[in-house]
């Protein structure tokens, strides 16, 4: 990552060239390179130098450390609490029984999970999140997850920053403001102009006045991003806030909505595997002998299976990675920590910069741009200009298959917890001086991951990625593999496409086709796939960049979307000789009673011509800076019409794991009852 180098201050009197263009921006940036100056009476100064406000920043007076272990923390296991206090009137209606009926401890634990693919993303979660409030069925569901797009839904609607904290409210809010792309003018006055100068840019600022000093373009685009989405219509409104993670809480605490799931991952490469990679990827790239290629390839493969991926939450409560078994305070990421403490009380991480960090793989569009414009650019201040050029080339020459997607590096909280992590830890993550954290929709774009660990019934997933999901679905059952779960439906049930993409994508990235088996075989076969996935991630990504539109599809693949339902669903079974068919629709109502696995109700965005005839929602790229009005309208109409559509199925499959969990409890408490009948008789008779 590139080291922070504040612009020198130009002199007043710089001379802007004359062009209409550079006219427009002179005043705007004169008067932010000013703030970004170190003098006193800057922005930095103000933000970096003066004392915080602890009305804003509580937390400044507040140490922490780091929590070993694998259990949920104490306030997550309250929030569960307070939240099936409030399930069960909810979830009485919902299944259509009366109140009496419903004990807290049968309710089916329910999440939501929004997956990648940019602005789509985040409206059809929105407005799928908006229609399930509508149903009655967001009252009756305990987690949200998100992954890159999804996340930025998540933020709008837990930060407030619609004025409340409805669904509704929040996709209006989106709606609104990325009618303007984030590289408008609009977006430097609101970097300019207070008071959004210093909302906005305080988490860059501190992040840059921090030991490693680093200012990434992740940084940047999160910030640029922020400005659209973090900023209330009316300023009357602005509160900082709304850029804490932390704060988030308020409506979350007692249970007035679900505990939101942010994703990002890490990616571990022992260095000396990383090196071997880049040497090998250096000579494939030059070599003309097929042979040589050929082995180069197996080679690669081979080293592909020493690269890992660690999953990171991030919820209003902590952060951490149970892979690692390490939380700390979400207030207290971004703190440099040594030995399990905190060195500083420095201000929580700005959501400015999460942001960034939850979408990164979009940075290569932000990239791309400034590629674009670089002759423009070059009319500015010497300074500036290296600056700008320096940020959006770093890493360039290590991208490769090492990093695909842009990391973010911030302070490492798990640094001298020598031999107090996870048995299978990375061997020198105690000793890094950072940790590098990037877009989780990498390695799964759809974030079943976080939820492996809760003891969750039913995920409802809401896919808007462009991608075809039999690799998102393979992944996520090696996953459950991997932890041991023997409850996750098996994948010989799941689709073979969803959605549209390349017919021979298996073979043509040498992903293989298998089934979860065990943990071990789990470890291999995900590393196998990994590097592949990766790499055409990547040359998908750069694809549509140049041409910022969705890829074509040939027709076959086209028809197939439309021919699929909006809702699927299939349930595991703990049962190891249970071949029998996983879809709901497959299952009587007795057969569906003795599954007790995990349910996977799957709702793919596609276009929806009861709604909004001839409208593909696919036609709004993932790549795009901005969504016009009467797309981002017809976008949130098919979303709550696809997720309406998927009632049926909900409530029907919710009512089946609630009858199961009440008779099974049941019968676990005739049994208790009985045991103790027997122990009374035995002491009476002796």
């Amino acid at each position: 990552m590139s080291s922070w180098k504040w612009p020198s201050l130009p002199a007043p009197d710089i001379a802007w060239p004359s062009t209409l263009a550079v006219s427009d921006i002179q005043e705007r940036l004169s008067t932010l390179l000013l703030e970004l100056g170190l003098g006193p009476g800057s922005l930095y100064d103000e933000i970096v130098n003066r004392p915080p406000d602890l009305a804003v920043n509580p937390e400044c007076e507040w140490d922490a450390e780091v929590r070993i272990g694998e259990d949920l923390c104490i306030s997550e296991r309250a929030f569960l609490g307070e939240r099936r206090r409030r399930m069960r009137a909810a979830f009485a209606r919902l299944i259509g029984v009366p109140v009496s009926e419903v004990d807290e401890r049968d309710i089916p634990t329910v999440a939501i999970a929004g997956s990648g693919g940019g602005y789509r993303a985040m409206l059809n979660t929105l407005g799928s999140l908006s229609a399930a409030q509508s149903l009655g069925i967001l009252d009756c569901v305990t987690y949200t997850a998100g992954v890159s797009g999804s996340c930025w839904a998540l933020g709008i609607l837990y930060s407030g920053v619609a004025g409340s904290h409805l669904p509704r409210d929040a996709a209006l809010h989106a709606q609104d403001r990325i009618a303007t792309s984030y590289l408008d003018m609009d977006t430097l006055d609101a970097l300019t102009t207070p008071p959004t100068n210093k909302y906005l840019l305080a988490g860059l600022l501190r992040k840059a006045a921090g030991e490693t000093g680093t200012v990434s373009l992740v940084d940047l685009y999160g910030t640029l991003l922020g400005s659209r989405l973090y900023v209330p219509s009316d300023l009357a409104r602005l509160d900082p806030r709304h850029l804490s993670l932390h704060f988030f809480r308020r409506c979350v605490d007692n249970g007035t909505l679900p505990l939101p799931i942010f994703s990002a991952i890490q990616h571990v490469t022992p260095p000396d595997k990383a090196e071997a990679i880049r040497e090998v990827a250096d000579e494939r790239a030059v070599s003309v002998d097929r042979d040589r290629v050929q082995s180069l390839d197996q080679e690669k493969a081979r080293l592909a299976q020493s690269i890992r991926w660690l999953w990171y939450e991030f919820t209003p409560y902590e952060v951490g990675c149970d892979e690692i078994g390490a939380w700390i305070p979400s207030w207290a990421f971004g703190r440099p920590f040594n030995n399990g403490k905190n060195l500083d009380r420095r201000p929580e991480t700005s959501f400015t910069i999460l942001t960034g960090i939850f979408g990164s793989a979009f940075c290569a569009s932000l990239k791309h741009y400034f590629r674009e414009i670089e002759p423009m650019l070059r009319v500015l201040p010497v300074q500036l200009y290296n600056w700008l050029e320096d940020i959006a080339t770093e890493n360039e020459r290590d991208l490769g298959l090492i990093h695909p997607v842009l990391p973010n590096q911030l302070p490492n909280f798990l640094k001298g917890l020598v031999g107090q992590l996870r048995y299978g830890s990375p061997p020198d993550i105690t000793e890094r001086d950072t940790l590098s954290f990037m877009d989780a929709g990498a390695e799964l774009n759809i974030p079943y991951y976080p939820f492996l660990r809760r003891n969750v019934d039913c995920i409802i997933a809401l896919d808007a990625s462009a991608d075809s999901q039999d690799l998102w679905f393979t992944r996520a059952e090696e996953l459950a593999a991997k932890r041991g779960l023997t409850t996750w439906p098996r994948g010989a049930t799941w689709p073979t496409r969803v959605h549209p993409g390349d017919e021979g994508a298996a073979e043509a990235s040498g992903v293989p086709e298998y089934e979860a088996s065990t943990p071990d075989s789990a470890n291999l076969k995900l590393a196998q796939t990994q590097e592949s996935a990766l790499a055409k991630q990547t040359d998908k990504q750069g694809s549509m960049e140049r041409r910022d539109m969705p890829p074509q599809e040939d027709t076959e693949a086209s028809e197939r979307r439309r021919a699929l339902s909006t809702c699927e669903v299939w349930i595991g079974s703990s049962s190891t000789s249970d071949n029998a068919s996983a879809r709901l629709d497959d299952l009587d109502e007795a057969a569906l009673l003795q599954r007790d696995g995990i349910s996977v109700v799957y709702i793919p965005l596609m276009p929806n011509e009861r709604r909004v005839p001839g409208f593909d929602p696919f036609s709004i790229s993932t790549w795009r800076r901005d969504v016009a009005l009467d797309e981002s309208e017809n976008l949130l109409n098919v979303a709550e019409a696809n997720f309406e559509e998927s009632r049926e199925k909900i409530v029907r499959l919710l009512r089946a794991v609630w009858m199961r969990k009440r008779m099974e409890r049941r019968k676990q408490e005739w049994e208790d009852r009985l045991k103790q009948l027997r122990k009374r008789l035995g002491e009476h008779l002796r």
